[in-house]
């Protein structure tokens, strides 16, 4: 995965939902706000993709936290890590 582009140039989707925004992009898991909770130690399907970059693979959920903005409404921030983890 390359990691030199910027967390807004992705797109995260999980299944078939897309994320608002990709805030954080590693090459051990991912930091995105989302219209739904998922729930904390559950792996779900995702798919990045980016300029000249797509791939998808499991996510696991190890934070979700409910984030109210009065610009942007009600959402939540979620943190995962790739899985299979790679150390």
């Amino acid at each position: 995965m390359t990691v030199g582009k910027k967390a807004e140039q992705y797109e995260l989707k999980v299944r078939w939902e897309t994320a608002r925004q990709v805030l954080e992009v590693t090459p051990t898991g991912v930091r995105f706000d989302f219209n739904a909770p998922l729930k904390v130690g559950t792996r779900y399907p995702v798919s990045l993709k980016a300029p000249g970059v797509a791939f998808s693979t499991t996510l696991e959920v190890t934070r979700c936290q409910l984030t109210v903005d009065s610009a942007t409404g009600r959402f939540f921030r979620v943190t995962g890590k790739f899985f299979p983890y790679v150390e």
